[in-house]
């Protein structure tokens, strides 16, 4: 009988622990985190873009800012002087620019390229603009140069990251001395890193 008293009197206290938890010390977290976004807003975006550490989280691309990939140096196919690649993502639709030279960029140029998108340029057809697909932390973009030849498309494979992405850039063709469809890979794991715009 005494041990039927001591799970009851452990249940018992569970159940009391739970309420005060429910209805007391969440509320403080809720709205310990409310004071911090209206206090340190960029220290909040850090936080929430930052969750993708944790297993549960959903992966989501950002639309505040564009993902920059620069290099220079030895690639896949022999030394490149320099190359980047920017990526403004906006309402399902991506928007790609490419220099042959490495690109850094201000908050103001950020804050520039994205005004230039917000005009519906990426919604237009446009062999930098694109859809794209995200599956759980996976994400695809195929960009078409040509949309009279579907099987010649620059291939964005990769996943997202805590930083940006991480993706492996592939160009598909056709082949004309072998008549046959043909692959190139151009680069794997090219890290795009996130740039702000505010």
């Amino acid at each position: 009988m005494g041990t039927f008293f001591t799970v009851l009197g452990i249940a018992f206290a569970l159940f009391i622990l739970k309420f005060i938890y429910d209805n007391f010390l969440t509320d403080k977290a809720d709205k310990a985190w409310q004071k911090l976004k209206e206090q340190d807003p960029q220290a909040a975006r850090m936080i929430e873009q930052n969750q993708g550490l944790n297993l549960k989280t959903n992966y989501r691309i950002r639309e505040d800012g564009l993902y920059l990939w620069t290099f220079q140096g030895n690639g896949l196919n022999g030394y490149i002087a320099g190359i980047s690649i920017g990526l403004v993502f906006q309402k399902g639709r991506v928007g790609k620019f490419e220099a042959e030279f490495v690109v850094a960029l201000s908050k103001e140029e950020v804050q520039q390229a994205l005004q230039s998108t917000a005009t519906g340029y990426l919604q237009e057809v446009s062999p930098d603009t694109a859809d794209y697909e995200v599956d759980g932390k996976q994400l695809f973009i195929r960009f078409y140069p040509d949309s009279q030849k579907p099987n010649t498309y620059l291939e964005l494979i990769g996943e997202i990251t805590a930083k940006g992405l991480r993706l492996d850039l592939t160009q598909h063709f056709i082949n004309y001395v072998k008549a046959d469809l043909d692959s190139q890979v151009l680069f794997k794991g090219a890290e795009f890193i996130f740039l702000p715009a505010y």
